[in-house]
């Protein structure tokens, strides 16, 4: 039981590691946080802009599009 555990702990860990160097290296660049909010929001608006996108085409093909 103690192997699996450790054996998870490592693979999280793992998985945690590209983006904690992603973001120390951008620290380190002088990334700013404004910038972090303002790439995230962009990339926010360009999946609402292709959600409605691809609600309107389907909307236009005839199938019925259920409100959320």
């Amino acid at each position: 039981m103690a192997r699996e555990v450790i054996k998870d702990a490592l693979t999280e860990g793992a998985k945690a590691t590209p983006p904690l160097v992603v973001l120390g290296k951008s620290i380190a660049e002088g990334w700013t946080i404004n910038h972090t909010v303002a790439a995230l929001t962009i990339v926010y608006l360009l999946m609402q802009i292709g959600w409605l996108a691809w609600r309107w085409h389907r909307a236009a093909q005839g199938v019925e599009v259920k409100a959320d």
